[in-house]
């Protein structure tokens, strides 16, 4: 891996985040029950978070830094090992979801941890 691919992968970092940013964490301030994003629904649905007791701004941070990272990471392998575009659409594709995964389920061990999660005692 040479300078120019960490240059790829930072800049894609910094251009998907910056883009997560702006449309999905400082454009709405709390959540709203109607219209919840697909990422935090999966979190929700997974590990029983209870959003009242989280910030709504810190976990959709949480989750465009983890998702910035996913996809950078993905393009910059397909791109830098893969030369045929329908193979690396393909690979790129099966790689990114087991890669949402892994990296969601420690956003999601995260909040579990610091005891974010639904009571069922009540």
């Amino acid at each position: 891996m040479g300078l120019n691919d960490l240059y790829w992968f930072l800049g894609a970092y910094l251009v998907i985040y910056l883009f997560y940013l702006v449309f999905s964490v400082l454009k709405r301030k709390k959540l709203n029950p109607d219209k919840i994003p697909v990422e935090l629904r999966l979190l929700m649905n997974k590990y029983h978070l209870d959003m009242s007791k989280i910030s709504y701004r810190g976990i959709m941070n949480r989750i465009a830094l983890v998702s910035s990272f996913d996809i950078a990471f993905t393009s910059t392998f397909v791109f830098r090992f893969i030369k045929n575009r329908y193979l690396a659409l393909v690979i790129g594709a099966s790689m990114l979801v087991p890669l949402i995964l892994i990296t969601f389920s420690f956003i999601g061990k995260y909040y579990v941890k610091k005891g974010c999660v639904v009571n069922e005692n009540k």
